[in-house]
């Protein structure tokens, strides 16, 4: 698992800079993820650090179902456990962000996030990479396979910052291939040589922050239904 801790901690330390550029003013600006502010999105992620170990990552009983991959074959406005059934997961989720970031300023964010990813980083490691472990809404899978999902989704968060306060879609070389890998296995199939994309594009276009043009619809033939691979 030392990997995927590895491009973990390189990401995180590529959000915790760019927060430490933003002002005042770049905390409160809208992101391509509807309805999600700069701010909400970086306690969205500060979230994500603290659930990262305790209860969420305690051994279960049983082989593992899905792997990275199948962990993103889930249905987003579907209901969890435990959570109102009359509410999406991704209401539920928006709706508990806007909670946490309870009045604080960017500032008071900002060093909560730096505590987060010290102590998330410092857990992961006490964990074995093959336990297996259980998150809600989600089959059984192995820890070191939930904590590439935790890559991919600070990676891409870290891109939706960037992108939105005009400093760069910073993704770490050692997560984007991560990310990439994901996404490889979300399409299963070879993208056409004629497509010309590179890492950066593909992530993109593969996690919709992007839009096919039509000339790449042609040339992806039937695999572009899949877009985007992840839900």
């Amino acid at each position: 698992m030392t990997r995927e801790i590895d491009a973990l901690g390189a990401q995180c330390a590529q959000l915790s800079a760019l927060l430490d550029e933003l002002s005042d003013e770049d905390w409160d600006r809208p992101t391509r993820c509807p309805g999600w502010t700069v701010m909400e999105l970086a306690v969205h992620c500060e979230g994500m650090l603290q659930r990262l170990v305790g209860a969420n990552s305690e051994e279960v009983e049983g082989s593992p179902e899905i792997d990275r991959v199948g962990y993103y074959a889930y249905d987003p406005d579907g209901p969890r456990d435990g959570e109102d059934p009359n509410k999406t997961f991704s209401e539920v989720i928006q709706q508990r962000v806007i909670d946490e970031v309870g009045g604080r300023s960017g500032e008071e964010i900002r060093a909560s996030l730096s505590s987060a990813i010290d102590s998330a980083l410092a857990g992961v490691r006490t964990i074995p990479g093959d336990r297996v472990i259980k998150r809600s809404g989600h089959p059984r899978m192995r820890f070191d396979e939930f904590i590439a999902s935790r890559v991919l989704e600070f990676g891409i968060h870290t891109m939706d910052v960037g992108h939105a306060t005009l400093r760069g879609e910073r993704l770490h070389p050692d997560a984007a291939q991560i990310v990439k890998e994901i996404l490889d296995g979300r399409l299963d199939a070879e993208l056409p040589k004629g497509l010309g994309w590179d890492t950066r594009t593909f992530i993109l276009s593969g996690t919709g922050r992007r839009r096919l043009e039509s000339n790449e619809r042609f040339v992806l033939g039937p695999l572009a239904a899949k877009f985007p691979l992840l839900a």
